[in-house]
C-alpha cells in the first residue's frame, strides 16, 4: 500500500520540486548562452581592435616612425581590457610595445593579425585581451537571475504552504462532521472520500426518491410547423429548430427543468419536486412565460412567425419502479396535447385540480377556461420585474 501524506506537505513539496527542476534546466540554458554570448562579444571585440589598430600602425612602421606606432599601442591599452599591444617586424623582432600590469587576476586572449602594406606583408600586431571583465559581466546576469530565482521559488513554496495548511484544516473540520469511522487517514482527501463513500452509495438509485413526484409537464405546441415546412427551405427549418432547442436548454438550466422527447410540432419538457406547492406551480408558469417571450423575440430576429400554444398539466407520479413513472408522463403527455387543441396562438393554458383560480391568484392572474383549467394572465408587478430581467439575461445568452 502506498504512503500517504498530508495536502500540507504534498502541494508544498510539489510547487518546490516544480520550482527546482524549473531553476536547474533554466539555468543550465541562461548559462550556456551567457557563455556562448561572452565568447562572441570578447571575438567581436578583440578582432575590431586589432583591425582599427592594424590601420594606425601600417603607414608609421612603412615610415619606421617609432613614436606614432607606441602612442597608437598607448591608446589602445586605455582600454581595461586590454592587458598588452605589440608590433613586430617581418623578422619577428619587437618593434613597439605597450604593456600594463592588472590589478586582479586576468584570463589572457592573445590575437595577431598581419600587417600588409601594397601585397607585402610589413610586420604583425599582437593584442593581449582580459577576457574576465566581458565574463564578468554576463555571470552577473546569471547570478542576478539565480537570486531572483531563489526568491520566487522561497516564495511560492511559503504561499503554497499557507494555503495548503489552511486548506487541510478546513476539509478536516469537514470531515469531522460527517458521519463514520473514526480511522487515522492522514491524507485528507482520502478520510473524506472514505466519510463520504456511505452517503454517495445511497443516492445511487437512478436518483430517485423513496417518496413521489409532484411532476408539471409543459408542452409547447408550434401550430403552424406544416406552415413553416412548405415556406422555408430544409436548412432555414433546420436552423430555426436548432436555435428553438438551445433558447429551451438554456432556460431550463435557469429553473431546473429537463427536456423530454416529444412528437412532431412539440416541445416537451418537465418540473418536478417532491412535494405539492403553489411555488412549484409559479416556478413552471415563469418557465414557461420566459421561454415564451424568447422565442417571441427569435421569431421576430428570423422574421419567422410562430404560433405556439403553451399547455402546463401537473399529477403526482410514482418515482419507482420507474415504469410507471415514464407511464405518467405519457398520461400528461395526452392531457397537455388534448388541452393544447382547444387554446388560440399564444395563449398559456394551465390545469390544475388542487387548486382553484381564487387560491392562484396569490402566485399568477389567471381566466378561467374550463373545469379545472386555466389561462395565464399575468404576474405581480414585483415579479414582472424579475422575469423581464431574466428575459434580457437570456436573451444576451441566446440571441
Amino acid at each position: 500500500m502506498h504512503r500517504q501524506y498530508s495536502m500540507a506537505n504534498k502541494l508544498p513539496a510539489i510547487v518546490l520540486s516544480a520550482c527546482l527542476i524549473f531553476g536547474l534546466f533554466s539555468w543550465v540554458v541562461l548559462y550556456s548562452h551567457a557563455t556562448s554570448v561572452s565568447s562572441e562579444t570578447l571575438q567581436e571585440k578583440g578582432e575590431l581592435t586589432i583591425s582599427q589598430l592594424v590601420e594606425l600602425v601600417r603607414a608609421p612602421l612603412f615610415n619606421n616612425d617609432t613614436i606614432s606606432i607606441q602612442v597608437a599601442l598607448q591608446k589602445v591599452t586605455e582600454d581595461p581590457s586590454i592587458i598588452s599591444a605589440s608590433v613586430e617586424g617581418v623578422d619577428g623582432q619587437l618593434v613597439a610595445q605597450s604593456k600594463k600590469m592588472p590589478l586582479e587576476r586576468v584570463v589572457a586572449n592573445d590575437i595577431s593579425r598581419n600587417i600588409v602594406f601594397q601585397d607585402t606583408l610589413a610586420g604583425k600586431v599582437i593584442l593581449t585581451v582580459n577576457s574576465r571583465p566581458i565574463t564578468k559581466r554576463f555571470n552577473q546576469v546569471v547570478i542576478n537571475w539565480l537570486l531572483l530565482w531563489v526568491l520566487f521559488t522561497a516564495a511560492c513554496t511559503y504561499i503554497t504552504f499557507r494555503f495548503a495548511e489552511q486548506f487541510s484544516r478546513r476539509i478536516r473540520l469537514l470531515t469531522k462532521r460527517l458521519p463514520g469511522g473514526s480511522d487515522n487517514i492522514i491524507d485528507e482527501i482520502s478520510a473524506l472520500e472514505t466519510r463520504l463513500q456511505p452517503l454517495l452509495a445511497k443516492g445511487n438509485d437512478e436518483g430517485l426518491p423513496e417518496t413521489n413526484y409532484y411532476c408539471s409537464l409543459v408542452t409547447a405546441t408550434i401550430k403552424n410547423r406544416q406552415r413553416l415546412d412548405s415556406q422555408l427551405n430544409r436548412q432555414n427549418m433546420t436552423l430555426l429548430l436548432e436555435k428553438i432547442d438551445y433558447c429551451t436548454l438554456r432556460t431550463l438550466e435557469l429553473y431546473g427543468g429537463k427536456r423530454i422527447e416529444g412528437s412532431s410540432g412539440c416541445i416537451n419538457f418537465y418540473i418536478r419536486s417532491t412535494q405539492l406547492s403553489k411555488q412549484h406551480l409559479l416556478v413552471c408558469l415563469m418557465a414557461v412565460y420566459s421561454l415564451q417571450q424568447l422565442l417571441k423575440q427569435l421569431s421576430e430576429q428570423l422574421g419567422i412567425d410562430l404560433e405556439i400554444v403553451w399547455t402546463l398539466c401537473s399529477e403526482n407520479l410514482p418515482a419507482a419502479p420507474l415504469f410507471e413513472y415514464h407511464e405518467g408522463l405519457d398520461k400528461l403527455k395526452g392531457q397537455t396535447s388534448e388541452f393544447a387543441e382547444q387554446l388560440q396562438e399564444g395563449a398559456i393554458g394551465m390545469q390544475s385540480k388542487q387548486y382553484d383560480i381564487e387560491q392562484l391568484s396569490s402566485i399568477a392572474r389567471f381566466l378561467p377556461f374550463s373545469e379545472d383549467c386555466f389561462v395565464l394572465q399575468g404576474f405581480t408587478e414585483g415579479r414582472q420585474l424579475l422575469l423581464e430581467k431574466q428575459i434580457q439575461h437570456l436573451a444576451g445568452i441566446c440571441l
